[in-house]
């Protein structure tokens, strides 16, 4: 039988499954490919016909170790850093917005996190007036926020 007209199969859950000869071509190719980045590239090598040592082209954790190197630290993602920056920034410029009154307000009721009686005390004014100007300058945060972004 003639490589042309041999039948070739790949084999899908255990399933043999009749393709064409280049689909299997294809496919033998990028599972050598597949070989190739995640078994070749990280073993060392040692050349017989020049005799030389090629060392693996991926480092293990423990020679980095040794070798000092700084390591990404656990947690966030680069896209998750990026995003909270973007928030950041916009958080950033719908306050530059605001008056100088209003800022004092916002910083006091969520970044240092006093209640609204304490700010009323701090102000001289009352709790329900802080909690009014309070959501009045959410409202105004939000229009700023949906004309901006």
């Amino acid at each position: 039988m003639s490589n042309e007209r041999k039948q070739r199969y790949l084999y899908i859950d255990g399933q043999a499954v009749p393709v064409s000869e280049q689909v299997y071509r294809v496919y033998q190719h990028y599972e050598r490919k597949e070989e190739y980045f995640s078994y070749d590239l990280k073993v060392e090598k040692f050349q017989k016909e020049t005799a030389s040592f090629l060392p693996s082209r991926e480092d293990s954790y423990e020679r980095l170790l040794e070798q000092d190197r700084q390591l990404a630290a656990p947690g966030k993602s680069v896209e998750q850093l990026a995003a909270e920056h973007l928030e950041a920034e916009q958080v950033r410029f719908c306050l530059s917005k605001l008056s100088e009154d209003e800022r004092e307000l916002i910083l006091l009721l969520f970044y240092q996190e006093k209640t609204e009686q304490e700010v009323g005390n701090m102000l001289h004014i009352s709790q329900q007036s802080v909690n009014k100007r309070k959501q009045t300058l959410l409202l105004k945060l939000r229009k700023i926020f949906e004309e901006f972004f």
